[in-house]
């Protein structure tokens, strides 16, 4: 479930509405993190946990491979996005 500091923040990494966010977004099992995915041409994913850490992603990265990678502990720094 999306708290209000994920929805924040993906919508500030993302620069899409809240409504998108909460309508493109689904919990990831097992974990504390939130996948969201904007699905148009060139649309980005982020992968965010309830503490805030998260990892961007691109259109061309695969959500097995994102979801790979956020679990072994990649993660992109918040100043990447200012």
């Amino acid at each position: 479930m999306l708290n209000y500091e994920q929805i924040e923040l993906a919508m500030k990494v993302l620069k899409v509405s809240e409504d998108e966010i909460r309508e493109y977004s689904f919990d990831l099992d097992n974990t504390d993190a939130v996948y969201i995915s904007i699905p148009k041409k060139g649309g980005d994913s982020l992968i965010i946990s309830t503490n805030g850490e998260l990892l961007y992603a691109n259109s061309s990265v695969s959500f097995d491979t994102h979801l790979k990678e956020f679990l072994a502990g990649r993660r992109t720094p918040l100043n990447a996005f200012e």
